[in-house]
């Protein structure tokens, strides 16, 4: 599942996110809702939807891994994520999504310059095109 290899990229993020961040963001992918929890400069992530969250987004496992991966051109999803037009809801659903877009450019990051996490996010996707 996708929670698995945004897991090892926040592993592998360096702590870059700001510290006054405290707050939720929940992602609805095709194969399940995970929470997003950015707190004190860190980021963890847990399955299941946070009714508390500020913000829910919903994305494809392909859209996820090709934003991660580059085939998604970076202003385009900052664009959708981060100044999405008002009367789109395709992707936001309700609040914004600038802070998984910086998540994403972390992962972006990671995916650029770390060997196994780039394999680990080519094998999942492998996977959901089968």
């Amino acid at each position: 599942m996708i929670i698995e290899v945004i897991a090892k990229g926040i592993e592998l993020m360096p702590s870059a996110l700001p510290k006054e961040w405290d707050e939720s963001t929940v992602v609805r992918l095709e194969d399940g809702v995970i929470t997003i929890t950015f707190r004190r400069g860190g980021v963890s992530i847990t399955q299941g939807e946070s009714p508390e969250a500020e913000s829910v987004i919903k994305l494809t496992n392909k859209r996820l891994c090709g934003i991660i991966d580059g085939s998604i051109d970076f202003i385009t999803v900052w664009r959708e994520l981060a100044e999405p037009s008002p009367t789109d809801r395709t992707s936001i659903l309700k609040g914004s999504g600038a802070k998984l877009f910086a998540l994403l450019d972390g992962l972006i990051k990671c995916y650029q310059s770390n060997e196994n996490f780039k394999r680990l996010l080519d094998n999942y996707k492998t996977r959901i095109k089968a």
